[in-house]
């Protein structure tokens, strides 16, 4: 679906010109239940990296912009640290690599370049934990945006979304482990969301493909 000057895909990214933009991948989000002693399987990065590449090779991507949120936990784990090494190094093979830093990448400056947000042409990217001075065209993460929905016979469906307003483009999470903000429900975590949330459109990845189902403002009154 193109929405303004980007392409917007079912597989989690946007695609603008040789660049694809995603976020939120919180890679480590599984090693964080192994700390805790529960039995949990260890296969996100694989299953994250595969999907990346799916992406470079369809869309013909020079450059990943990995819009924060890169790994998942706050406090330094060795088996994150080499996890996130090594899952960088591997993904620098196939495309060049932006990195921008999201309210859960507390050590990466130590070991990446990472930008606190990064000028794309008029666009300005940022990971959207905080607001920037700049003005502009922005395009974040950080909220995990989704909707969740009931038919007529009670089944509830939650919808990972893009979010778009005048002004901005909010990007769903591309781990799909992470739990997802459900703004038909909720409050948005990002303060650069709090005051135009519900004029924002919300596009959903369905097994139907995606679809726009309005603003998030007209959904809230059509269910209450």
């Amino acid at each position: 679906m193109k929405v303004k000057n980007f392409l917007l895909t079912e597989e989690r990214a946007i695609i603008y010109k040789g660049y694809a933009l995603l976020s939120d991948l919180h890679l480590g989000f599984d090693i964080s239940f192994l700390e805790t002693g529960a039995n949990f399987p260890t296969f996100q990065k694989d299953t994250i990296f595969n999907k990346i590449l799916e992406i470079v090779e369809k869309y013909k991507v020079k450059t990943l912009i990995l819009n924060g949120d890169i790994k998942h936990n706050f406090i330094p784990i060795e088996k994150e640290i080499r996890l996130v090494k090594d899952f960088i190094a591997s993904l620098e093979e196939y495309a060049d690599l932006i990195l921008i830093r999201g309210n859960h990448d507390t050590y990466l400056t130590k070991i990446f370049e990472v930008h606190e947000y990064f000028k794309l042409g008029k666009y300005i990217i940022c990971h959207g934990d905080k607001k920037l001075e700049e003005e502009g065209f922005f395009i974040i993460g950080h909220e995990h945006p989704s909707i969740k929905l009931r038919d007529e016979v009670g089944a509830i469906y939650k919808f990972p979304t893009y979010l778009i307003g005048k002004e901005i483009i909010v990007l769903p999470n591309f781990n799909p482990l992470s739990p997802g903000n459900d703004l038909i429900n909720n409050y948005p975590s990002s303060p650069m969301l709090k005051k135009s949330y519900e004029e924002l459109e919300a596009i959903a990845i369905t097994e139907a493909g995606l679809l726009n189902f309005g603003k998030i403002g007209e959904l809230k009154r059509v269910i209450f």
